[in-house]
């Protein structure tokens, strides 16, 4: 397919509606021979999120040596993620496109998946499957119920670096070793603008060296290591990397786009505290009249706010009503701090999507027959009807503005004609500076830097680093002699040495080593509670900083209001979280002071409204010292909400329409929906998850949760139709999706032979296009057909409402009646079960290890115990003591598999289980062998 120039041209032309340029294919050329350079510096507006186009191609032409999975991290959670569009664009054109064009690659790449898709999942005819950090595909299961199938993963720091060491936040600690051992094993790790999180880099490099060590130390360990390329547009070094060479340059479209018009002016201020939100302001308003967008950026939230307050004032003064108000909607905000639902539907807001990139461009392809040849390429435009058609022409005839914090900075595909801005230091100066004339469409365009005229020196140590890095960025400004564009910015900082370059930037934070002691620790995550050893991990994924303040998350959620009293016990909220995952689009983020100081005014309000407060490890804290439920009233210290979520009832409100947290009290009709749990849709736009109390059953949809809100004690939940009168509130999740590790019914009955048949068909089908060998293939298979053994206990059976337990069922009906089922764990039954195989005994001592343990963990369980409460068997012939030697065993057989196959990969082999059992699940089957 590739094997030349020209079939990769072709290919990269096919998927992504552009020809590579020169670089692109210097970097393919090296990627499909395994060989990922460690840093690649190119400038923004470059196309740098090509790269999933690249590893994509390469992957059709070289499974054997490319990762099955690319794992995109972004420094933070953006409203437009370049890299998300374009493995949306990717996967529509290998779905609908015309195959006589991608025939090919389509071909290879639905060769590499095992099982079929799922009817919920949108590019069913799509070999690629999708991951998001935000809207329609966040952190759904698309990506991890088949580990053969080409994947791609977008998130940021913190929700894959927490997932790479064990924790990962907000998923319960059941599915925190799927999602390690299926993001730290066959995958390629890209670190985008990695110079902007130095200390998740550093940690990232330290769990390479760790695999690295472990592939030495054992035969069969880490046989899939993670592939690590950082993507930086300004490196902190002038270390050797992957760059653009001179052919670059010469290509007209990267010339055009590297020197576009930039010119730079400065502004100094000798009192900058009072005169640079009104500096700002009267610069901005120099351009009313371009009929352009205009780009604002200010360090400070609340700067931001007083700008966007003074420029609508301004621009409404001595306007009748009406003009005021059409005045007002020329101005836009974008922080960090927005709640995610909000910040996803920003893009359709019109103002926004001016700084977004033109509908059409045209672009010559070089080709070797035709140098002539064209093509024009288009993006869908968003759908508008009645009033939003009318705004949208209204909008884009008028001069509008976009106010920033950083959240505008990176992993946005924004371009204005104009910048205004304040000073910061060079790497996200670098990055502001790269949203003005993106794409090189402009003659003439500004960038206003203001600036102090004199920069203190600072009292802290942190404000003296910061402000000395802010004085050198100053002096490299200087230097540019008022151009900016992308190759004045690089030939300037090619001359300086790499000291000065240092300088310029924002001051490193303290980076904390890691150690085998603490990996260990962390893959430990059956223990819940405190573990000595096992320190929060945000300091590890961002460092340590002064500057940096903590940081809280606030979300809304129904069950904090009516789950009271003895319901606490009956449903802990740890469970009900597990069961019901907070998710991107329901969390807003904010530095922990400027919460706390909301939420203090929102008690004085609401003071003995309960609140829950969640940490870094899922744990929920919902009672005070004395017993008594956690109220609003108890938060009194800043300290206590540090790096942790705070969950509120709705009813005490306290959103923007904006979707931001605000103290004042919101008029009656200003209050956005605030429990959004259930506004978490599938690519088709319909719902995941779904809630209600006592109405008629779903059809096909899978029981979670049925919580009797009349009492606390009840042994039979109902699920039938008469249930509509009782208090009862159900929890449902789609069969396609959702978690799929918490739900306690299916759409209909399933039998226990036939559940397993397709379990050990799928883990089969893995095992072959995974290419495993027979020590590794046997256990696996062994162990799915092993798996539920212990679902055949009477106990089990009744437990899910079997009215026949002689004829075993894996899931129940939706209409069944359930029951309590105590702590019996059905995977602990399953190991006594498992071992009087005949087939078990004839195993290697190291495969009975395997067998056991994938059986042991698949959900969860046996990283390294289970817990007291779950170590016995209803068998009749299992006794207590047979009972607590198999538990005794349980983790020392874990920690010899660790030794054995390293940490990320046991986790990645019990995680093919998981997975063939989730597929087997969800209805999903193995795939028929196809002739290539």
């Amino acid at each position: 397919m590739c094997n030349h120039p020209g079939q990769f041209d072709e290919t990269f032309l096919h998927l992504t509606g552009n020809p590579p340029f020169p670089w692109q294919r210097r970097l393919y050329a090296k990627w499909v021979l395994r060989d990922f350079p460690q840093s690649c510096d190119l400038p923004t507006g470059v196309g740098k999120t090509s790269v999933v186009a690249l590893w994509l191609i390469a992957l059709a032409e070289n499974p054997e040596k490319i990762p099955r999975r690319l794992v995109y991290v972004v420094n933070r959670r953006t409203v437009v993620d370049q890299t998300t569009d374009e493995v949306e664009k990717i996967a529509k054109k290998l779905a609908n496109a015309d195959r006589q064009n991608l025939s090919n690659i389509f071909g290879k790449l639905s060769r590499l998946s095992a099982i079929g898709f799922s009817e919920g999942d949108s590019e069913e005819k799509s070999p690629l499957a999708i991951s998001t950090l935000r809207g329609q595909r966040a952190d759904n299961r698309a990506w991890s119920a088949d580990p053969c199938r080409p994947a791609v993963i977008i998130g940021t720091v913190d929700m894959i670096g927490s997932r790479l060491l064990f924790g990962g936040y907000r998923i319960g600690f059941r599915s925190r070793p799927l999602h390690a051992g299926f993001l730290g094993q066959d995958a390629l790790l890209i670190h985008d603008e990695a110079h902007l999180e130095p200390a998740f880099q550093t940690l990232a490099e330290s769990i390479i060296k760790q695999q690295k060590e472990d592939s030495q130390n054992a035969a069969q360990a880490e046989a899939r290591q993670i592939q690590l390329v950082s993507l930086t547009a300004t490196p902190r070094e002038n270390a050797k990397s992957f760059q653009l060479e001179s052919e670059d340059y010469d290509d007209r479209i990267l010339s055009k786009r590297l020197r576009a018009s930039k010119n730079l002016h400065l502004h100094q201020l000798d009192n900058p505290k009072q005169e640079l939100i009104p500096k700002i302001v009267e610069i901005a308003l120099e351009h009313q009249n371009c009929k352009n967008p205009i780009l604002i950026y200010a360090r400070q939230v609340e700067d931001v706010e007083k700008i966007v307050e003074n420029l609508k004032s301004k621009l409404s003064k001595e306007l009748k009503k009406e003009q005021k108000k059409k005045a007002e909607k020329r101005v836009l905000s974008l922080t960090g701090t927005m709640r995610g639902l909000e910040r996803d539907r920003l893009i359709q807001n019109p103002i926004f999507q001016r700084f977004l990139k033109k509908n059409k461009t045209s672009r010559r392809i070089p080709s070797a027959e035709n140098n002539d040849q064209l093509s024009l390429l288009s993006a869908e435009p968003p759908l508008e009807t009645g009033n939003q058609i009318d705004e949208s022409q209204s909008i884009a005839e008028e001069t509008v503005y976009l106010v920033c914090t950083s959240a505008g900075e990176v992993g946005i595909d924004l371009s204005a004609k104009h910048l205004v801005c304040d000073l910061i230091p060079f790497e996200s100066m670098a990055q502001r500076f790269g949203r003005v004339n993106r794409f090189g469409e402009h003659q003439q365009t500004r960038i206003d830097v203001i600036h102090p005229a004199e920069i203190e020196e600072g009292k802290k140590d942190w404000e003296k680093r910061y402000n000395a890095a802010l004085k050198k960025t100053l002096q490299i400004l200087q230097s540019l002699k008022g151009d900016a564009s992308p190759h004045s910015l690089r030939e300037t900082l090619r001359k300086i040495s790499a000291e000065e370059r240092q300088a310029a930037f924002s001051p490193e934070p303290e980076i904390l080593p890691t150690s085998d002691l603490l990996f260990d620790a962390w893959t430990m995550t059956t223990i819940k509670g405190e573990l000595p050893g096992r320190p929060p991990l945000s300091p590890y994924l961002h460092g340590v900083s002064e500057y940096d303040p903590p940081q809280t998350e606030v979300a809304w959620r129904e069950e904090v209001e009516r789950i009271t009293g003895d319901l606490l016990q009956e449903h802990p909220p740890e469970d009900l979280l597990e069961a019901f995952p907070l998710k991107p689009h329901e969390l807003l983020s904010d530095h922990s002071g400027r919460v706390f100081e909301r939420l203090k005014t929102i008690a004085k309000r609401f003071p003995d409204k309960p609140v829950w407060l969640i940490d870094e490890q899922d744990r929920v804290e919902f009672l005070s010292e004395q017993g008594e439920p956690l109220k609003m009233s108890d938060l009194t210290e800043k300290e206590r909400i540090q790096h942790k979520t705070v969950l509120l009832s709705p009813e005490v409100r306290g959103l923007s329409t904006e979707g931001l947290l605000m103290s004042e009290k919101p008029e009656k009709n200003d209050s956005p929906p605030l429990d959004v749990s259930c506004q978490w849709e599938d690519e088709n736009g319909q719902p995941r998850r779904k809630r209600f109390i006592g109405s008629k059953v779903p059809t096909g949809w899978r029981l979670v949760r049925a919580i009797n809100l009349s009492q606390a004690e009840d042994d039979e939940i109902e699920t039938e139709e008469e249930s509509s009168n009782r208090n009862i509130w159900f929890w449902y999740e789609a069969p396609w999706g959702g978690e799929g590790e918490g739900y306690t019914s299916a759409k209909e009955e399933v039998s226990l032979e036939n559940h397993t048949t397709a379990v050990v068909q799928i883990a089969e089908a893995f095992a072959k296009r995974l290419n495993l060998g027979p020590e590794i293939a046997r256990p696996l298979i062994l162990a799915a057909r092993w798996h539920d053994l212990g679902k055949g206990r009477e106990l089990w059976q009744r437990s899910i409402g079997n009215p026949n337990p002689q004829n075993c069922l894996a899931k129940p009906g939706p209409k069944m009646t359930m029951r309590k089922l105590g702590n019996y764990r059905h995977e602990f039954g399953s190991l006594a079960d498992a071992e009087k195989e005949t087939e078990f005994a004839a195993l290697s001592p190291e495969a009975k290890d395997l067998t056991l343990h994938l059986i042991a963990a698949h959900h969860g369980r046996a990283r390294p115990h289970f817990l007291q409460k779950e170590v016995f068997d209803p068998a009749p012939d299992n006794s207590l003591s047979k009972a607590k030697k198999i538990a005794d065993e349980t983790p020392l057989r874990f920690e010899r598999l660790q030794r054995r196959y390293g940490r990320w990969g046991l986790a990645y082999l019990e995680s093919l289980l998981r997975a063939a059992d989730y597929a087997a699940s969800a209805g999903l089957t193995a795939k028929k062998e196809t002739a290539k």
